[in-house]
Formats: structure tokens, C-alpha cells, sequence
């Protein structure tokens, strides 16, 4: 097993050698917090540092941590450990420190790389860049998991599925044609979010064919 490292000149200020402890947030700091993650989380990714890696999509460590600077600037990562899985795989725990409005977070994500070997032999080509690789995909998770940076590649970004207020008036106004047990069932709907932004359409739809049935 290698020895710890840690990443320099990204270092959270310490005292008497310990990370200071988290404290409580007040509700108005955390609102400033959620608004800040959101904000990061649907800013797009530009397309210039999305790869492209046996047909799965990934972000350049570079962007991410040019991002985590500008939202983040004060932060640390640890590397917790570091294990050889056999002779096939390295895989590397590392523990992302950030302060998010004067709070202290922390996020630990693990991560592994298949070690090259020179062909016909079970000799390593070169180790360290295996285990490089293997700190940067574990780096790469904790800050898309901690800081919500890149979402929209990782698949992480949650869209609200609240109807708009003409998306109410005009679903209620089609029920209204309808009268009766569909107009309960459908302001019933929408008041319990059965009937959402993802399903509105579909929705609507089907409440125009049985208006158009009606008329018939």
C-alpha cells in the first residue's frame, strides 16, 4: 500500500495540525447555499472539455478544478488510501474539504484504474500514472457529488417538476369542460404533484380527446 498524499498549494487553513469542526448553519445561510448549488449545477459544461471515453462521457479534471477554484476557492484533498486490488487494479479513497459560505463540508468517493502491464508479461508499464488516474476519477467524483459541478455530464442535475402557473389554469380549464368527477379528479391531481411538468403534455392530451369525444 502506497503512503498518503495530498495535493498542494490547496490547502484549508489548520489549526494546531486539526481541520476546523463543521458548525450549524442558520436557515439563511443555507438558502444562500442551495441557490449557490443550483446555480452550479445548471450552468452547462462547455463542450470543449467533455471527452469522450469508451462511449461514456467525462469531464477534463482541468475544468473542474478551474471551477472548483472560482465557486470554492478555499479546499483540500486527501488522499485517505491508496490498494492494490491483486495485480489487475489500484484503487485509491480520497476525501474532498471544501468551505461552502463559512461551512465546512466534506465528501469521501473511491475510485480504480486497471493497472497496464507491457504486452506478454506481468510487468507494470508505469504505476504511478495508474495511480494518478485512479486519484483523478475519485477527485473528479467528489466534486461533482460535493459541488454539483457538471451535473448536466454526470447526469446529477435535478429539474423541478412543478407546473407553471398557465400549465394549472390551462389543464383546470380543460377539466372544467369535462365537469363533474374529471375535474375533481384532476385538480385532485395536481394538487398531490400526480400530474407534473414531465407528464403535463401527455395529459393534456388526453383530456383534449375525451373533450373532442364529448362534443361528438
Amino acid at each position: 500500500m502506497a503512503k498518503k498524499k495530498k495535493e498542494e498549494n490547496e490547502v484549508v487553513p489548520v489549526k494546531n495540525g486539526a481541520m476546523p469542526m463543521p458548525v450549524v448553519a442558520s436557515s439563511e445561510v443555507e438558502d444562500t447555499i442551495r441557490d449557490k448549488h443550483k446555480e452550479i449545477s445548471f450552468t452547462n459544461t462547455p463542450k470543449y472539455y467533455v471527452k469522450e471515453k469508451q462511449g461514456f462521457d467525462y469531464v477534463d479534471e482541468g475544468y473542474m478544478r478551474h471551477v472548483l477554484n472560482q465557486f470554492y476557492p478555499v479546499w483540500n484533498w486527501e488522499i485517505v488510501k491508496y490498494e492494490l486490488l491483486g495485480s489487475e487494479w489500484v484503487a485509491v479513497q480520497g476525501r474532498l474539504t471544501i468551505y461552502d459560505n463559512g461551512i465546512c463540508r466534506k465528501y469521501d468517493s473511491i475510485s480504480s484504474h486497471r493497472i497496464q502491464k507491457k504486452r506478454g508479461s506481468d510487468e507494470f508499464v508505469d504505476i504511478g500514472n495508474d495511480m494518478k488516474a485512479a486519484n483523478s476519477d475519485a477527485f473528479k467524483v467528489a466534486v461533482n457529488r460535493l459541488c454539483n459541478v457538471s451535473d448536466d455530464v454526470y447526469r446529477k442535475r435535478i429539474e423541478s417538476a412543478e407546473l407553471s402557473e398557465k400549465q394549472v389554469k390551462y389543464l383546470k380549464d380543460l377539466a372544467k369542460q369535462l365537469g363533474g368527477d374529471y375535474q375533481n379528479r384532476i385538480e385532485e391531481s395536481i394538487s398531490k404533484g400526480s400530474i407534473h411538468k414531465f407528464n403535463a403534455n401527455h395529459t393534456i392530451t388526453q383530456l383534449k380527446e375525451m373533450i373532442s369525444k364529448q362534443e361528438q
